[in-house]
């Protein structure tokens, strides 16, 4: 907190100072009095003038001229002949108590003007720190409400009460309705006077600041282009005709509506790029669903109209196809859904898990017993270590994350190639389960990107709509594993996934 004001600093007038002052000089005078015939009289009066000069280094401005005057009179009264009077019989002895009382004065004066000077460097220094770390801790913040928050507590505790700010509505020329900082100052007259101090501001008028019902004073809120909102606060008493805290005050208040703006214009800019990109992202995953529901639907639209033609009725072998064709048209159909009903689950935070001890080696079987039909097309090679440990895993997860990798490995990969499915106890009680193709694997530069989100491959054949390998993320991430895609040094992409070991 600041000091009290320079005036009443420099000329305070307690009654122990005076009481000082007459102590330390009648203490002096007793002291030299049997002495004056051996140091004389000269002497006498300098050490009373340095007692003067010592008592101005802490006593106010009245308590010294007290302690000035006082001290001519008994150099007069006690030393000067004849003694124990007052008067000047002498004309040496008048210049003496005149020059004795004009230093006195002289001394009294500068010593209140270094001290002035000395308070207000110390107010300035004062005042600076508080700025600075104000700034510092401003600096730091990442959003409005953050600002507000670190805004309140320095009006607080610099001024007794934090504050209730109104910002601007970003579609309108008026205060938005909702507040930010402390409600116990918001009220419907308070808003009244915020809103018509925010037009007068904002239109160029006087809007320097209103006081509103219940002590509330309102301030506008400047920065360089625009005034952005308004803040109230209920000020200590004293504090408005304290100039120094005001200037204090009135600083905070542009470092606080400098802040305000920055974060306003970073949101802004983050919401225009967020809009921007949603809208991108949104066209990206309906082109790509809208071709992959377009695709099994003309399959399943031409294999309806061939089952209902009189001669396919007649060919087992051709409905025979038919119906395979129409098999793998609604598991395509189907594969879709369950993507996007699965990121629908990560995305929502709905996705818990039903973990039970697992054999990985079993789960493998189990997936390329069930997608025999799809890895008609590749060599399936399995290696499995006898002692291989078990994980702790929901199964039907783990069970998605397979599938979809192996239907990445068949899509991304010539037909008649291979897939090595591994698996191996790792040193730190881990289990690595390794998935590798034969393909033409994957750009270093696209490795990092791999597991994005509507993410594909740029130059790739078509299809799938980017989904898979992202759910297989998030899967293995929900189970505390991790998953890396790498470029196998004999050729092919390898997806390695480990999990914790169970003993």
């Amino acid at each position: 907190m600041l000091r009290t004001s320079i005036w009443k600093y420099s000329s305070r007038s307690d009654f122990s100072e005076y009481l000082i002052a007459f102590l330390a000089i009648a203490i002096a005078a007793g002291i030299c009095f049997p002495l004056s015939h051996i140091i004389g009289i000269v002497s006498v009066g300098l050490i009373l003038l340095m007692v003067v000069a010592v008592l101005a280094l802490f006593l106010g401005r009245w308590p010294l001229m007290f302690a000035a005057i006082l001290n001519v009179l008994v150099w007069d009264y006690f030393f000067q002949k004849p003694l124990f009077s007052i008067g000047v019989y002498q004309i040496e002895d008048l210049f003496a108590n005149i020059a004795d009382l004009l230093v006195a004065v002289v001394s009294v004066i500068l010593i209140t003007r270094i001290r002035k000077s000395q308070t207000i460097l110390q107010n300035s220094q004062e005042r600076l720190t508080i700025l600075n770390n104000f700034l510092e801790s401003m600096n730091d913040v990442k959003s409005i409400s953050e600002v507000v928050q670190i805004a309140g507590e320095n009006l607080k505790k610099h001024f007794g009460q934090e504050a209730v700010i109104y910002l601007k509505d970003k579609n309108r020329h008026t205060l938005a309705p909702a507040l930010y900082g402390n409600s116990e100052l918001h009220n419907t007259e308070g808003v009244a006077l915020a809103g018509s101090l925010f037009l007068e501001s904002s239109s160029g008028r006087s809007g320097d600041s209103k006081t509103g019902p219940y002590g509330i004073s309102y301030f506008p809120l400047l920065d360089p282009r625009e005034t952005i909102g308004i803040i109230g606060i209920k000020l200590e008493s004293g504090i408005p005709s304290d100039e120094d805290k005001m200037i204090l005050f009135k600083s905070f208040i542009t470092i606080i509506a400098s802040t305000l703006g920055r974060e306003i214009s970073i949101e802004a800019a983050m919401e225009k790029g967020l809009l921007d990109h949603s809208e991108k992202l949104f066209q990206a995953v309906l082109s790509s669903v809208s071709h992959e529901l377009r695709t099994p639907i003309a399959i399943i639209s031409a294999a309806v109209d061939n089952l209902n033609d009189a001669r396919t009725s007649s060919e087992p072998g051709k409905r025979r196809q038919i119906c395979d064709e129409l098999e793998s048209a609604s598991n395509r159909l189907n594969n879709l859904v369950e993507n996007i009903l699965d990121m629908s689950r990560i995305e929502s935070g709905l996705l818990k898990l039903n973990l039970q001890y697992c054999d990985i080696a079993d789960l493998v079987g189990l997936v390329v017993k069930d997608m025999k039909g799809e890895l008609n097309g590749h060599r399936l090679n399995i290696t499995m270590p006898e002692n291989l440990s078990l994980i702790k895993a929901d199964i039907s997860l783990i069970r998605q994350v397979l599938v979809n990798i192996l239907r990445n490995a068949m899509m991304y990969t010539p037909a008649g190639t291979g897939i090595e499915i591994n698996a191996a106890n790792d040193p730190a009680d881990m289990v690595s389960l390794i998935v590798r193709d034969h393909g033409p694997g994957v750009p270093n530069e696209n490795l990092e990107h791999l597991f994005e989100k509507f993410y594909r491959v740029p130059g790739s054949r078509s299809g799938g709509t980017g989904l898979g390998l992202a759910i297989v993320r998030a899967f293995v991430e929900a189970h505390k594993g991790f998953i890396r895609a790498s470029n196998d040094s004999g050729g092919g992409l390898r997806i390695t996934m480990t999990f914790k070991a169970e003993k």
